[in-house]
């Protein structure tokens, strides 16, 4: 059977209220917004925003993010990140196409990179697994060889 890909809304969206505080792995296929305070590993298929009052420290995986807050960490983008006047980053930055307005505070290392290298690190992911890197269509492609070896 074919593996199903949810595909996100565009009225979707996680959001992690100013006063809130989260620590683990947060994955969504929708959009993310988050205005308090989190630590662990964030990953969407949508677009992430990270208010003027976030605090994040950890790894942040996702389609596209625009940045008003604090990050600490890893940040790998799949398209485009925007950091926005005041924003504060420092740690290692992989992303395809970078915006940085004056003002930001910006501590570390940035590395343009493709979609397939983006792909790779996917596996960081502890709620994905080694199967984040693994195209669509290899599940269906196994389950297909393991029925023809099973007649």
């Amino acid at each position: 059977m074919a593996k199903t890909e949810i595909i996100p809304q565009t009225n979707e969206l996680c959001r992690i209220s100013k006063g809130t505080k989260i620590t683990g792995v947060i994955t969504s296929s929708a959009d993310i917004r988050i205005d308090g305070t989190f630590e662990g590993t964030v990953y969407t298929k949508g677009k992430l925003v990270i208010g003027e009052a976030a605090n994040i420290k950890g790894k942040v995986f996702a389609q596209s993010c625009d940045i008003w807050g604090h990050v600490e960490g890893d940040i790998f983008m799949e398209d485009i990140i925007n950091f926005k006047a005041n924003s504060n980053f420092a740690g290692a930055l992989k992303t395809p196409k970078l915006s940085i307005e004056v003002g930001v505070v910006f501590n570390g290392t940035c590395h343009i990179i493709t979609k397939e290298e983006y792909n790779k690190h996917l596996h960081e992911i502890p709620e994905l697994g080694k199967d984040a890197a693994r195209p669509a269509a290899a599940p269906a492609a196994a389950a297909g060889h393991q029925a023809a070896a099973a007649r």
